[in-house]
């Protein structure tokens, strides 16, 4: 469901809302407008030395026990690097260096029953610090090779498409 199907009321004076567009609700009372913008997030690409991708397994839902590729979500005024750089750390305990930009996708991520629309930002990097220890959100994680990676069932359908575009980088 989008969140315009379940908004209903204003977050500033809890008027009635009404769609505008679809990703645009004004309040009937006092006027605001209550954009449903992509929310922010990033992936990350880290290969092996024998050039297999790392995916992580969910340990919660959205799309619980499926493979994902590792990242997350920005939080408010965090920039881009520093929110991947975190991420990688919570998730896998380990320092990264970016290295270069795969590709933007934009996707949708269901969360409490709501689809909300997302633009994930996919890079790849390395590992420079650390041995990965699984924490976080997740529950394992395994390198594939990137021609299995293309024919597993993934928790999102972007990451497909990402591993296409790196494979087409290298």
């Amino acid at each position: 469901m989008s969140p315009a199907a379940v908004y209903k009321f204003c977050p500033k004076c809890a008027g009635v809302l009404k769609k505008r567009t679809d990703n645009l609700l004004i309040c009937q009372k006092c006027g605001f407008k209550f954009y449903q913008n992509a929310v922010p997030c990033n992936a990350v690409v880290i290969e092996n030395d024998k050039g297999e991708i790392l995916l992580v397994k969910r340990k919660f839902d959205p799309q619980k026990n499926k493979w994902d590729w590792p990242g997350g979500f920005l939080n408010g005024g965090e920039n881009f690097e520093h929110s991947v750089i975190r991420e990688i750390k919570e998730e896998l305990g380990v320092e990264i260096m970016i290295n270069r930009l795969v590709g933007v996708y934009t996707d949708s991520y269901e969360y409490q029953h709501i689809d909300f629309p997302i633009l994930c930002v996919a890079v790849f990097a390395k590992i420079t610090r650390g041995e990965i220890k699984v924490s976080d959100d997740v529950s394992e994680y395994q390198y594939f090779p990137p021609t299995e990676i293309l024919n597993m069932d993934l928790a999102f359908k972007t990451i497909k498409v990402g591993i296409s575009d790196y494979l087409q980088l290298k």
